[in-house]
């Protein structure tokens, strides 16, 4: 226990005590949280790597869509293609989402 930490012990109780070590604990939170960024960096670097040629792809294609729907004959045969895709969407994420929606429910009524 350093000086100044017993001086103030001793002069206004345990309580200045306490709230120096707490400092100190938060201290080594705010260490022990570098050093977890310094080992996850590698990580997100890599899921940013491998998110760039998805989004880039996304972002072609959202792109040809767009030039898509101005046409008014490629618009309607672009709608018959892109309907099944999206029907086969909705039915694979509808009951994640529900689940999801009756958790939130569940979990605030809870609360």
């Amino acid at each position: 226990m350093s000086t100044l930490t017993y001086n103030l012990a001793v002069e206004y109780g345990p309580t200045v005590a306490k709230v120096t070590t707490l400092n100190g604990v938060r201290r080594l939170g705010k260490n022990a949280k570098n050093v977890a960024l310094f080992f996850a960096a590698p990580f997100i670097g890599l899921i940013y790597a491998l998110a760039f040629p998805l989004i880039g792809l996304g972002l072609l294609a959202w792109m040809a869509a767009k030039a898509v729907m101005k046409n008014k004959k490629a618009r309607t045969v672009a709608l018959v293609i892109a309907a099944p895709i999206v029907a086969l969407v909705f039915v694979a994420i509808g009951p994640i989402v529900g689940l999801g929606g009756l958790a939130w429910v569940g979990a605030k009524a809870l609360v």
